[in-house]
């Protein structure tokens, strides 16, 4: 190899770059979760616990950098956004955790009781980002409508998840944006890698599981409308499970008093809930921006374990002795 390959994060704390410092990095990329980092940097002259310490609300900036990587000239950047500080431990060095949204802020934290009316779902979560001071990312044709949505004794945030959870959409806040999309619409792309056995840059061995103990064939979902003294109900079919297992049947009471209540479309979203852990794999592998939560890779030379694999998350960790990203996947499903 006629080149050196380097990564190393890049931190900006108070308007100051403190990469020299980092002795550790890890960025923690969720799927339908908050994004979080902890960092170590070095302090032999204390300033961490004097002039340098985090205030509550301060935040930092971070992107990884990589420099001459498959090959010569082969330079990227992943910038990572704005994080604030939620802790602080020290021992000689100091470790700051974060998180892409505050922990202070009320979408999180905040218990709220109150009522929307005539509003649909990318309304409501227009309304929750703005109030936060972020940008939102409505990345789905499926927009809800509700006549009547309680947010009874939750966060924003709580209170939003549990509306896109109702109809198979995931939220995700990262870089401060407040995203919502539809995970089976991000399992269609096409893989971003491909990972073969004997000739990836794979640490360790991967590690593949396979439940079909929890997989059904089907769901139904049923709702019983006092207002009408009707029983409606929605019903899907796993296209690959055929006659095999059983029958996922949910009963379910809707807050919402509009005819957009979708029951095939709910028994679709959680029969892919339930199903979608049934292929999974854990992989180690040379670090690289490309991997991100949310997208595909294909993995190959495993036989029965081959396939399209959807990144749940991903741990991009950067020290002394080298980057390596951790994948955590999913077998991604088909036709549903």
């Amino acid at each position: 190899m006629s080149f050196a390959r380097r990564a190393w994060a890049q931190v900006m704390y108070r308007g100051r770059d403190f990469s020299s410092l980092v002795l550790s990095f890890t960025y923690n990329d969720n799927y339908d979760k908050t994004d979080g980092l902890n960092i170590q940097f070095a302090d032999a002259d204390m300033r961490w616990t004097k002039d340098w310490f985090p205030e509550t609300g301060e935040s930092l900036e971070a992107t990884i950098h990589m420099r001459d990587w498959a090959s010569a000239g082969d330079n990227r950047r992943l910038p990572l956004g704005v994080f604030e500080i939620g802790s602080v431990k020290y021992s000689d060095t100091v470790t700051l955790d974060a998180m892409a949204v505050p922990f202070t802020s009320s979408p999180r934290s905040e218990k709220k009781n109150r009522s929307w009316k005539k509003i649909s779902l990318q309304g409501i979560a227009g309304d929750i980002a703005g109030n936060a001071g972020i940008k939102l990312f409505y990345d789905t044709g499926v927009d809800p409508f509700y006549d009547v949505a309680d947010q009874n004794d939750k966060s924003d945030i709580e209170f939003l998840e549990m509306l896109c959870k109702s109809d198979g959409l995931c939220l995700k806040v990262t870089n401060r944006k407040l995203i919502v999309f539809e995970e089976a619409k991000y399992e269609a792309k096409s893989p971003v890698m491909r990972i073969v056995r004997g000739g990836s840059e794979i640490i360790d061995h991967p590690k593949f599981r396979r439940n079909a103990r929890d997989v059904y064939k089907s769901c139904e979902v049923s709702h019983f409308d006092p207002k009408t003294d009707q029983l409606y109900t929605g019903h899907f079919q796993a296209p690959k499970v055929g006659n095999v297992g059983h029958e996922l049947v949910i009963r379910e009471q809707f807050n919402s008093e509009s005819d957009d209540i979708n029951l095939d479309r709910k028994a679709r979203a959680r029969l892919r809930e339930q199903n979608k852990n049934e292929w999974t794999c854990d992989v180690n592998m040379l670090g690289d921006v490309i991997y991100q939560a949310g997208q595909n890779i294909e993995i190959v030379g495993w036989n029965r374990f081959d396939g399209i694999y959807h990144i749940a998350s991903c741990a991009h960790n950067l020290r002394d002795n080298g980057y390596n990203t951790s994948l955590r996947t999913r077998r991604c499903l088909e036709g549903y």
